[in-house]
């Protein structure tokens, strides 16, 4: 099952195209993700960029899902795109949402004039996992465009999502990272640099996923729970420097040494969990294993995909930037 994050649309969500560019963009994409079998497509900044309307007609196009749980119409607070999608995949029954930020990029002119809201993912996650869960889901799925602060609270207060794929803070991850209690975060880096695949092995307990190959998973997690807690600690060293210009108020203060104590504490549990792990998942447990491929010059172009892309850059030229 081919799925998009979001993101994609359009180089810039806050910058102007040029004339009819938008327009041909849309057209690439449309017929690429209709040839390649695309089923859905989660809706950001980029995608609002070209408004409702033409997006739907997008949508039909591509023969795709456009997927939202938090974008809604302002006055009804109804949801404007499909919230959720369920797909038996394998003997997997598997339900997914999207969510989009609540700090849209440019969201004055991609939200609130075109009579948009958008509800705090949280909130539009707390309302529908459940739901998922009740419909008979044994994975939850969830396709982010979220800063990772935001992936993390969705995590941690939402229960009942399996798996996270993709954000807005441009990461690569090369196993996947746990986050709350058992939610999975996997991110492709940025601009369709890297294609992901993910693999679930079905065993006997589908309850929650392991990482397949988990003392990686671990290892890659300890160290970027060391990064934060040498970041913050140059941070708050910085500031109490004899004579440093940087000034924090009370609460910033505050909640960087909060932030310090989490990952701490994170860190110490993560090299515990590490020094005690033999790197397997539990013998009756389902696995999620994750593969990054980099789109680079030696991976061989689809021909049909690849003369739509080469008509549309003679049109228009690459500027500089963008995707």
């Amino acid at each position: 099952m081919l799925l998009d994050a979001g993101g994609m649309l359009v180089a810039n969500p806050a910058a102007p195209e040029r004339p009819g560019e938008v327009d041909a963009r849309m057209e690439v994409y449309a017929k690429a993700y209709a040839h390649m079998g695309y089923a859905l497509v989660n809706v950001g900044a980029h995608e609002l960029s070209v408004g409702v309307a033409d997006l739907q007609k997008f949508a039909k196009s591509a023969k795709v899902t456009l997927l939202s749980a938090n974008v809604r119409d302002a006055k009804t607070h109804e949801p404007v795109f499909q919230p959720s999608y369920i797909r038996q995949i394998g003997p997997l029954r598997v339900g997914f949402l999207g969510l989009v930020t609540g700090n849209v990029p440019n969201a004055g002119k991609l939200v609130l004039e075109p009579g948009l809201e958008v509800q705090p993912p949280v909130a539009a996650a707390k309302d529908l996992v459940p739901k998922l869960r009740a419909q008979g889901c044994d994975m939850v799925v969830v396709l982010s465009q979220l800063h990772r602060a935001d992936v993390e609270a969705v995590a941690n207060q939402v229960p009942g999502i399996d798996l996270i794929l993709g954000s807005m803070d441009s990461e690569l991850t090369m196993q996947p990272v746990t986050m709350g209690r058992q939610t999975l975060f996997v991110d492709a880096f940025t601009k369709g640099k890297y294609v992901t695949q993910v693999s679930v092995s079905v065993r006997g307990k589908r309850d929650r996923y392991w990482p397949a190959n988990v003392r990686e998973a671990i290892s890659v997690e300890r160290g970027e729970a060391a990064n934060q807690v040498q970041t913050l600690v140059s941070e708050l060293e910085a500031v109490d420097r004899p004579g440093s210009t940087i000034k924090l108020t009370p609460d910033t203060r505050k909640t960087m040494e909060q932030q310090l104590v989490a990952a701490k504490a994170r860190l110490q549990r993560l090299t515990m969990q590490l020094d005690s792990t033999d790197g397997k998942a539990p013998p009756d447990a389902s696995t999620v294993e994750v593969t990054q491929t980099p789109l680079s010059s030696d991976v061989p172009d689809d021909s049909t995909v690849d003369r739509w892309v080469k008509a549309f850059q003679v049109k228009f030229p690459k500027a500089g930037g963008g995707h």
